[in-house]
C-alpha cells in the first residue's frame, strides 16, 4: 500500500466520522427526542381516525409541524459540513483520479488530425499498439491507441508528412504524468489518458462496481461504513436521538 492509498483511506474515514460527530454536537437531541415522542403520540391518536373527523386535520397539521421542527435540527450538520466535504472531494478528485505513468505502463491515447503523416517515437520512448510508429491518413479523424511508455522521463515524436516535410512533438514529463494531456504539432495531436488509480482489488465483485476500487468508490464505501458504524455506537449509548 502506497502513500496515496493511505491518504485516501484515512481521509475517507475522517469524513465519515466527522459527519456523525457534527450530528452529535450540532443537533439539539432533546428537541429531536421530544418531537419523535410527540409524533408517536399523535400518530397513536390518529389511528383509526377517519379524514372527516373534526380532529383529523388539526392533528395532522401538528404532526407536520413537529416533523418540520425535527428536520430543521437534523439538517443543521449538513449546512456546516457541506462546503468542507465538497472541497475535500474536489481536492481528492484532482490528486487521485489517475495513476502516474511509469515505464512499461500501458495506457490509452488517441491520435487525431487530417494529414498524411507518420508519428515516430525516438529511441522507442513510446510504443503505439506495440510499435514505435503509427500512421494517420487525411481521411482518418482519430485513431485509438494502446500506448506504453519507455524508461524516459520525456519523449520526442518525429512527425514525417507525406509531402516530405517534418516536424517534432515534444512530450515533457511523460513518466509521472498523472492527468490527461494533449500534445500537438503540424496539425496532429495526441491525447494521453493515464490509467485510473486503483486503491485496492477486492477478492469479490460488487454489482455495478466490480472488484477494483478507484479513489471514488473507496471514498464512498469507507466514509459510508464509518458513518453507519459510528452512528450505531452513538445510538447504542443514547448520545444521539
Amino acid at each position: 500500500m502506497n502513500l496515496s492509498d493511505i491518504i485516501i483511506i484515512v481521509v475517507s474515514i475522517i469524513v465519515g466520522a466527522s459527519g456523525q460527530l457534527a450530528y452529535l454536537f450540532i443537533v439539539d437531541h432533546e428537541i429531536v427526542r421530544a418531537s419523535k415522542q410527540h409524533i408517536k403520540e399523535l400518530q397513536g391518536k390518529m389511528k383509526g381516525m377517519k379524514p372527516d373527523h373534526p380532529e383529523f386535520k388539526p392533528t395532522y397539521a401538528e404532526i407536520m409541524a413537529e416533523n418540520s421542527k425535527m428536520m430543521k435540527q437534523t439538517m443543521r450538520p449538513t449546512f456546516v459540513t457541506f462546503v468542507p466535504f465538497l472541497i475535500v472531494f474536489f481536492i481528492m478528485s484532482s490528486f487521485f483520479s489517475y495513476a502516474p505513468i511509469t515505464a512499461g505502463t500501458t495506457f490509452s491515447s488517441t491520435l487525431s488530425g487530417s494529414a498524411n503523416a507518420t508519428l515516430i517515437a525516438q529511441n522507442s520512448c513510446l510504443q503505439f499498439n506495440g510499435s514505435n510508429n503509427i500512421s494517420l491518413s487525411s481521411n482518418s479523424s482519430s485513431i485509438p491507441l494502446e500506448t506504453s511508455a519507455g524508461a524516459y522521463s520525456s519523449c520526442t515524436l518525429d512527425v514525417a508528412f507525406s509531402n516530405g516535410t517534418n516536424s517534432s512533438l515534444n512530450i515533457t514529463k511523460l513518466v509521472g504524468l498523472d492527468k490527461p494531456a494533449t500534445y500537438s504539432a503540424g496539425g496532429l495531436s495526441i491525447y494521453m489518458v493515464p490509467n485510473t488509480l486503483i486503491v485496492t482489488t477486492l477478492p469479490f465483485s460488487i454489482p455495478f462496481i466490480g472488484n477494483k476500487l478507484s479513489w471514488f468508490w473507496t471514498y464512498v464505501i469507507l466514509s459510508f461504513l464509518t458513518s453507519i458504524i459510528l452512528n450505531r455506537i452513538l445510538v447504542h449509548y443514547k448520545l444521539v436521538a
